[in-house]
């Protein structure tokens, strides 16, 4: 299932399959929990795999851009990083516990 929300201003659909969680290893050069020391990499790279399933041209920089504008427009972090977490257990990816 998909989350929905707004960031920078525009509308991101996250939707994470086999497909995305690959691409976002292959770009991590591994385990995707080796970035747990590594937030601002792991919050682009988590929202960047959740957009590319629903917007496939969107780049791993156009995701640091997005919380760019989130982030200036007084939101938070944390908020694009638990839409992810919970567009990840939507799609079965994650522990209802994590």
């Amino acid at each position: 299932m998909d989350v929905r929300m707004e960031i920078g201003g525009e509308p991101v659909v996250l939707r994470y399959t086999i497909g995305s969680m690959c691409a976002m290893e292959d770009r991590a050069g591994g385990a995707l929990d080796a970035l747990l020391d590594r937030p601002f990499t792991a919050a682009r790279l988590l929202l960047w795999g959740g957009m590319i399933e629903a917007q496939p041209r969107t780049a791993l920089a156009d995701a640091g851009a997005r919380i760019d504008a989130h982030i200036a427009a007084g939101g938070k972090l944390d908020e694009i990083v638990g839409a992810c977490a919970e567009a990840l257990r939507r799609a079965g990816f994650l522990d209802e516990a994590a």
